[in-house]
């Protein structure tokens, strides 16, 4: 396994960009690609090397962190023509930070493994706002040394670094993250619209809410969340819950529901 001292990101958007202007910062050697010119102009205006491939990112890195959108995106950025595995050299460190299915991340490990190079799963906790923030947390999987290796980078942007279990585990663990808080949300949303109704202003209620047994975070955090997520967050459980012949009707009749909610709703109830 290499020393970690030179670190690659693969997509400079919304989360990469945040990511990598916080390893900058921290003094990290960044070399960066993003097919989008205006990304590409983003990503040289912040300090980062810019590359004109994944590939061409993997063979200046120790570190490659993936954060594109979604699964397709991953396999063609890691193993597709002109991706990570094109170059990189033995030992080298590939973090899928997309959310994505486990599955997918083992079967890139796999396919890694055969030239020595190391894929964990890095799932990203907190969102826009804990990456804007410096503040994410890591749902980890994969061989622990592997990760621990990579805790004095993760330490620029992120405040928790958790190992999950094998590869994809990381993965299993913002799926389970998600449901939690989308179902939350929804649930908080209805039922203050109800006390609402009944004459009691949601801004008084959520003060006595927090400090009781329906305390959750997104009532805490009330009109934080931008909701740019649920809609992939759910089907991604629901595919991978279909796949494992677990029925999940509360999560089939929340997607619909979610996808009616606005952060224009939220402000309402504030």
């Amino acid at each position: 396994m290499r020393q970690v001292q030179a670190i690659g990101v693969v997509g400079w958007g919304r989360m990469g960009g945040m990511i990598g202007r916080y390893l900058l910062g921290r003094g990290w050697r960044v070399t960066a690609f993003d097919p989008s010119a205006d990304a590409r102009g983003a990503l040289e205006r912040a300090g980062a090397t810019p590359a004109g491939s994944a590939s061409e990112v993997a063979a200046a890195s120790d570190l490659v962190l993936v954060v594109v959108v979604d699964d397709d995106q991953v396999t063609h950025a890691v193993a597709g023509d002109g991706g990570v595995l094109d170059t990189a050299e033995p030992g080298t460190i590939v973090a899928v930070c997309a959310s994505v299915r486990p599955d997918t991340c083992t079967a890139l490990a796999a396919r890694a493994a055969e030239t020595g190079v190391h894929v964990i799963d890095v799932a990203l906790v907190g969102g826009e706002r804990g990456a804007e923030q410096g503040g994410l947390k890591l749902m980890c999987g994969g061989p622990r040394e592997v990760v621990d290796a990579c805790v004095p980078a993760f330490s620029a942007f992120a405040t928790d670094v958790c190992h999950i279990g094998d590869v994809g585990a990381g993965q299993v663990a913002k799926t389970a993250n998600n449901l939690l808080l989308w179902a939350c949300l929804r649930a908080d949303v209805e039922a203050l619209r109800l006390a609402r109704r009944l004459g009691v202003q949601p801004g008084t209620l959520r003060a006595f809410l927090n400090v009781g047994s329906g305390a959750n975070r997104p009532l805490a955090e009330w009109g934080m969340h931008r909701l740019r997520w649920p809609r992939k967050d759910l089907e991604v459980a629901l595919a991978v819950a279909d796949d494992a012949g677990v029925d999940m009707p509360f999560i089939r009749a929340l997607a619909p529901l979610m996808d009616d909610l606005s952060v224009d709703d939220l402000a309402d109830l504030r």
